[in-house]
């Protein structure tokens, strides 16, 4: 380092000083003085009004935007990287500069046009900021200036397709941009040698398998699908080609392409190519790769498309042919089912030809568990009649079934299943409980016949079966059809039939503890029945990673804020997320926050690489993240657990929870097992915590944060500028509202809205009249005194909210909680708590509380005092039952023998007896009431 840098870093050593000691005067002035001294340099300019743009006060934010846009602007223009970095980061913090943050590259590069740290730099902000517009000039520039770096032409291709297909881009942009991404890939199509001896190729040309994918991309885009299957099919960027070297991916592409291009000819003959009946070894070994779906379906499809009896009939024996050569092709049978199928439907086949396609389906794949699955696309198409007797076909062909091994009771299984969705999902509302448990104590009794692999094993080494389906078909039945016999006023599934099903399922985890589908109904299980620590006890056996905390954790996540916000007694051995919830939810923040960092490192690396789909998908994976109805739910979920039990803060999260964005939704309901008839409600649906939140719930709990975040900076005494109207209760609250939200949050959100327009009034806003303040003081009085009453125990140890949301045996008092009573009373007292602080604050406001009635406010605070002492009696009442001597037994004579109306018959009980161990059962109550325990105990301690 020469001495002159030495002393220039020395000099801004001692300005950066300044800065991190928050000495903003100390550092303009050595930045001044160097100025006077003769060192009038853009970069000192540029620092001296982010320095001024920094101060607190009006005055110097003034100067610093005025010199900072005064710099941007100058001639000639700044080319310095530092000073331009300098510049950039001021921009940013002011906002609303987005054309000056590109201007000020543009004209650098410009300016200098062989200085590509620039062009690079401008292109990697731009990028890295989903400005594609801004870095398709940046690698147009790039290309235009150093030419013989080719990937710079390949990135101007990839930067106008993101431009052509980015829903932000305007119809013009669109058009203007596809045209020009497909002209520049269509040269490099054109520039590569026909010759495949030709070693040396045009640096333009198409050089790789991910530049050709780009390629297809781009013709997808613009609708040339014959385009792409002409390029396929070309000597030079062909299947054989060098580049693609036969690669399977691209004959998936060319498929694609045939059905999209409505070539049935071509696409019949091209899969006819693919399927040809093997002749020698190679041919058998290659054959188990082309024996894909994707190849039969569009032989099917073509030859329903070409529609003459000619094609029909030599597409039906070339199927069979198959099928004789490789009998155990899956594919081959579906192809040959699916062809019946469409026959069936345009009039050329029977209802007898279809069974009796269904009824060779089913022998050559009863002894896979794909079966059922397959078979649900076809025998809705079926006569009652038809249907009832493949049933019990079926059932007699898996009853004569020798199956050995791994395949041991698979046939009966899916007769089950087939028996299940067809002879009872439906026809659900005539079901009798006879032939409920008759169909659950034949599951029960299958299971304990299968035979399982010896439980002495590591837990970790024991591998879901089969058969553990049986358990989980047992447990759905009793779940889904009992309604039809026990009493359930407030509840499609009675609360009693959920015990019963989460203990059958616990034998099922102790046998298989890694199956997927009895931990995932577990957790629901757990939650509607209101135990939350359990919950979270099994879902940690799920595992989740990564981008499950998007598309699963929602399972557990739902509305647990109001369910279980506390933690649970620590677990030896577990993580902190197993049994607290504020650190569950903190993990999954961690994933969404760390995510977007790790993606856009992939995506730059992606493209330094040339994986343009790749990165194209990651840019989508990131957009989709970002604005994920998971990730905003979470961080307004992880804030109600601290307002309602403390915990570490989570003010990290306030831009999160408070984004308006246009919401995109990514979970996921088909890991739960569902034998549901086509066209009924999924067994998941009807397992649900109320309604699915969606948008409409987001908008809701983004009030409610904005309440309290508002109250918050109130008690603290912040300067207040709250210049956002207030929202209409209908664009809150919508018609539809019921669909998404359960009745205490809607109630709660109109009381928040409410106490939102007081705080709002508190603050000195114009935007709240007397008027309004006059509706809000009447509706939480209304909302207040109808809350007391619902939990008035007067005379009784009962009150309305217990006798619709607690359990009821054959006693006159509640037996234990469900997740309605908990969600109701935490919902309530989330609201009483922001009603409790306002009051302070309006107490404590001065001359401002003029303004407010003081008797009204007296008389809000009093009533919720009231409410909240009446919620916590409620859970008291619950929670003395809950404890009482002699639960344990009467709740394991629940699960073994059912009670009242829902006593069972001497079948299923025999079968319960023998499937269900003595001392887990009691293990398995014991430990749901030591949960409910915890769970009322939570409620208790949440104080105003």
């Amino acid at each position: 380092m020469s001495t002159n840098d030495a002393v220039f870093q020395r000099r801004n050593k001692q300005i950066e000083d300044a800065i991190d000691a928050q000495n903003l005067k100390q550092a303009l002035q050595l930045i001044e003085k160097r100025i006077k001294k003769g060192e009038d340099t853009p970069f000192l300019k540029a620092w001296k009004a982010n320095i001024l743009f920094r101060h607190a006060d009006e005055t110097h934010q003034q100067r610093g935007t005025a010199e900072t846009l005064q710099l941007c602007k100058a001639e000639p223009a700044v080319t310095d990287l530092d000073t331009l970095d300098i510049l950039y980061e001021t921009l940013q913090k002011m906002g609303e500069n987005e054309e000056t943050m590109r201007s000020i590259w543009e004209r650098a590069a410009k300016a200098k046009p062989q200085l590509r740290d620039i062009q690079t730099k401008w292109f990697n902000i731009a990028f890295e900021g989903d400005d594609w517009k801004s870095a398709q000039k940046a690698a147009m520039s790039l290309q235009n200036n150093f030419p013989k770096k080719r990937k710079y032409y390949i990135w101007a291709i990839f930067l106008c397709y993101l431009l052509a297909v980015d829903e932000a881009s305007s119809e013009m942009d669109r058009k203007l941009f596809g045209t020009l991404a497909y002209r520049m890939v269509s040269k490099a199509a054109e520039s590569v040698p026909s010759d495949p001896k030709e070693l040396l190729s045009p640096p333009r040309a198409i050089q790789s398998a991910e530049e050709l994918l780009l390629l297809v991309k781009i013709y997808e885009s613009q609708g040339r699908h014959d385009e792409i299957v002409k390029i396929l099919d070309s000597d030079n960027l062909g299947i054989k080609s060098k580049i693609v070297q036969n690669d399977w991916s691209f004959v998936g592409v060319k498929l694609a392409s045939l059905e999209k291009a409505e070539m049935w000819t071509e696409g019949l003959l091209y899969a006819k190519e693919l399927l040809a009946i093997p002749t020698n070894e190679d041919e058998q070994k290659a054959i188990q790769e082309r024996d894909d779906w994707a190849v039969w379906h569009l032989l099917v499809t073509a030859a329903q498309k070409l529609n003459s009896a000619e094609t029909t009939s030599e597409t039906q024996k070339f199927i069979s042919e198959f099928i004789e050569s490789q009998p155990k092709s899956r594919n081959a049978q579906l192809a040959r089912l699916d062809l019946t199928h469409a026959r069936f439907k345009s009039g050329a086949l029977t209802q007898e030809d279809l069974l009796s396609g269904c009824q060779s389906y089913f022998d050559h794949s009863k002894n896979k568990l794909y079966c059922f699955g397959d078979l649900l696309s076809y025998l809705p198409s079926l006569a009652k009649d038809s249907i009832s007797a493949f049933v019990k076909y079926a059932s007699e062909a898996s009853l004569q079934n020798e199956a050995t091994g791994p395949f041991k009771g698979v046939a009966v299984i899916n007769a089950l299943k087939l028996e299940y969705c067809f002879l009872m999902s439906l026809d659900a509302a005539n079901v009798s409980k006879e032939k409920v448990e008759d169909f659950v104590s034949r599951c029960l009794k299958e299971y304990r016949e299968a035979g399982r692999p010896d439980r002495s094993s590591a837990p970790s080494t024991i591998e879901s079966q089969p058969s553990d389906d049986l358990c989980v078909l047992a447990a759905m039945g009793l779940l889904r059809f009992s309604r039809n016999w026990v009493s359930s006023k407030h509840e499609q599934i009675p609360d009693v039939m959920l015990i019963r099903a989460a203990a059958i399922l616990e034998r099922l985890i102790a046998d298989s503890p890694h199956n997927y589908h009895g931990l995932l109904l577990l957790v629901r299980l757990y939650l509607r029945l209101g135990a939350g620590s359990l919950a979270l006890k099994t879902f940690s056996k799920l595992s989740v990673k990564q981008m499950q905390f998007e598309t699963v954790a929602h399972n557990l996540f739902t509305r647990l804020a109001t369910i279980h916000p506390h933690s649970a007694p620590p677990i030896e051995g577990a993580e902190y997320k197993d049994f607290n919830p504020h650190s569950a939810f903190v993990q999954a923040m961690v994933f969404f926050l760390s995510a977007d960092v790790t993606s856009t490192r992939h995506r730059t690396n992606g493209l330094e690489y040339g994986s343009y789909v790749n990165v194209e998908g990651t840019i989508e994976l990131q957009r989709r993240l970002k604005q994920s109805l998971c990730r905003r739910m979470w961080a307004l979920e992880v804030k109600r657990v601290q307002r309602l039990v403390g915990g570490s803060p989570v003010g990290r999260y306030d831009e999160i929870a408070r984004d308006p964005s246009p919401l995109v939704d990514q979970r996921t309901f088909d890991a739960f097992m569902n034998c549901e008839a086509p066209g009924q409600p999924t067994f998941e649906q009807l397992m649900r915590l109320g309604p699915l939140p969606q948008a409409q719930w987001v908008r809701s709990a983004q009030l409610t944060d904005r309440l309290l975040g508002l109250l918050k900076d109130m008690a603290a005494q912040k300067p207040i500028s709250e210049t956002t109207e207030i929202p209409e209760l209908d664009t809150i609250i919508g018609a539809n509202a019921e669909s998404e939200m359960t009745p205490s949050e809607i109630e709660c959100t109109k009381s928040n809205l409410s106490l939102l327009r007081l705080a709002v009034y508190l603050s000195g806003s114009k935007f709240v009249t007397s008027e309004h303040v006059e509706e809000s003081f009447d509706q939480l009085e209304g909302w207040l005194n109808s809350t007391l009453k619902a939990l008035a125990t007067d005379g009784s140890n009962v009150s309305p909210l217990l006798l619709e949301t607690a359990i009821f045996l054959q006693s006159e008092a509640p037996y234990a909680p469900t997740w309605r009573l908990l969600h109701g009373v935490l919902t309530i007292l989330d609201s009483i708590k922001a009603l409790a602080q306002w009051c302070s604050i309006a107490s404590k406001k001065g001359s401002k509380s003029a303004k407010l009635p003081k008797d009204r406010v007296e008389s809000l605070l009093d009533l919720g005092r009231k409410v909240h002492q009446s919620a916590q009696t409620n859970i008291l009442v619950v929670k003395k039952q809950v404890s009482e001597s002699g639960k344990l037994g009467s709740l394991i004579d629940l699960v073994v023998g059912g009670t009242g109306t829902s006593a069972d018959g001497p079948q299923l009980r025999g079968e319960l007896e023998k499937t269900l161990d003595t001392s887990s059962l009691e293990l398995f109550c014991g430990e749901l009431m030591e949960s409910w325990d915890e769970g009322l105990g939570g409620v208790v301690a949440v104080r105003l």
